[in-house]
């Protein structure tokens, strides 16, 4: 799993799927974190920082004790997502079946049909 985080963005991409946090609430990274990069696969990655610090190469222990909570908040997002089309679509299609009743006299037949 290739895992990508960019704080001031609000993003968190795993595998190529972006989670835009700032729509939902935001996360932080609170020792001057800009980006945390990071391969489950190879268990290496780098920290970059917002002063001057230079980049610091991680391993799966620094991740996993540190930066695991973002796969975390990546599914949060996920989710909320989820939740929220659904939501919509729920909403959709009761305004159709609220169109469909309108339409019919009562007996199953169409207003347009009794013309």
């Amino acid at each position: 799993m290739r895992i990508t985080a960019v704080t001031q963005d609000q993003l968190i991409v795993i595998d190529g799927v972006p989670a835009f946090l700032g729509h939902i609430g935001g996360y932080a990274m609170r020792q001057g974190e800009w980006a945390v990069d990071f391969n489950t696969l190879t268990g290496l990655g780098h920290i970059e920082y917002t002063d001057n610090r230079p980049n610091q190469v991680i391993d799966s222990t620094v991740f996993n004790a540190a930066y695991a909570w973002l796969i975390d908040e990546h599914k949060r997002y996920v989710t909320a997502m989820a939740e929220q089309h659904a939501a919509e679509e729920a909403a959709r299609n009761e305004q159709q079946q609220d169109l469909i009743d309108t339409e019919s006299d009562g007996d199953g037949v169409s207003s347009n049909d009794n013309v």
